[in-house]
């Protein structure tokens, strides 16, 4: 797992800053201090196994961004490395944590300089029977934090972006319709959506609820209209007595994407969320 191990402190630092703080004092609950400096200490500690541990645990914890797509009928082998021999597989079977440098470069003004920052980004790949699901951790960053004068972004290394295209065009991946299994939890009342998008007969209309009022239970006109509709980017909120730490998330059922914006306290949950909808989506 070199990835970790030969990263630098301020690296591993920035890795566990990207993790709820809750989780963290879970783990090491005899660090005391704020988010940054219990990430400081830990980092500190050079314990690349625990760190890579904690990592695979709480990836669930994440904001997060998942694509999802068919399963290759042929088969397939999870690859050695992503974005250009970048990432390093640290964990391995029918799922994959990855773990890819990402680099900055920016331009520093007053006076002009060139400066790199580089971020570990955990991304997974799963495996289930019909599924193959790409997990990326959001990777927000605020490069002004970690300057002290005025930056222009130059270049940023692989994205998001990229390392989907790559992965579907190097294994011919088809994303998924969720719409089957989306449309069944809504009906079931896993969810309710204050907002959406979807497609009409000529246009796509976009509708938004006021206070975020659920559509299925103040707009049940609107609610059948869409239970027989092409969507797109729809906002779920998840009924609390799911008893659920995902509070909301969205998901563009055409193309396979969900989306998970909030820190989750209990590792799994938005495990959960993507389970239901891949079950019910048969």
């Amino acid at each position: 797992m070199p990835t970790v191990a030969e990263a630098s402190t301020q690296n591993v630092k920035r890795l566990l800053e990207l993790f709820p703080i809750s989780r963290l004092r879970a783990v090491w609950p005899a660090i005391k201090g704020s988010k940054e400096e219990v990430c400081q200490a830990i980092a500190e500690a050079k314990e690349p196994d625990q760190v890579v541990a904690f990592v695979n645990e709480h990836f669930s914890c994440c904001r997060q961004h998942v694509h999802v797509f068919d399963r290759p009928a042929g088969g397939f082998a999870l690859p050695a490395r992503l974005a250009e021999a970048t990432a390093e597989v640290l964990a391995a079977g029918e799922d994959a944590l990855y773990v890819v440098r990402s680099e900055y470069k920016v331009v520093l003004k007053d006076p002009l300089e060139e400066a790199t920052l580089e971020f570990l980004w955990p991304i997974r790949i799963e495996m289930t029977d019909a599924h193959l699901i790409v997990r990326f951790v959001v990777l927000e960053k605020d490069l002004g934090a970690y300057f002290d004068r005025p930056y222009l972004l130059n270049n940023r290394g692989s994205d998001e972006k990229d390392i989907v295209n790559g992965l579907a065009s190097g294994y011919s991946l088809t994303p998924a319709d969720l719409h089957r299994g989306v449309k069944k939890l809504w009906v079931d009342g896993f969810m309710d959506a204050p907002k959406t998008k979807y497609k009409k007969a000529k246009s796509t209309a976009a509708e938004a609820m006021d206070e975020e009022l659920g559509i299925k239970e103040h707009n049940p006109e609107l609610y059948a209209q869409l239970l027989e509709s092409v969507m797109f980017a729809t906002m779920f909120k998840v009924d609390s007595a799911r008893a659920l730490t995902v509070e909301v998330f969205s998901v563009d059922p055409s193309t396979g994407y969900i989306a998970f914006p909030r820190y989750a306290d209990n590792a799994g949950d938005t495990d959960v969320v993507i389970r239901e909808i891949l079950t019910n989506n048969q």
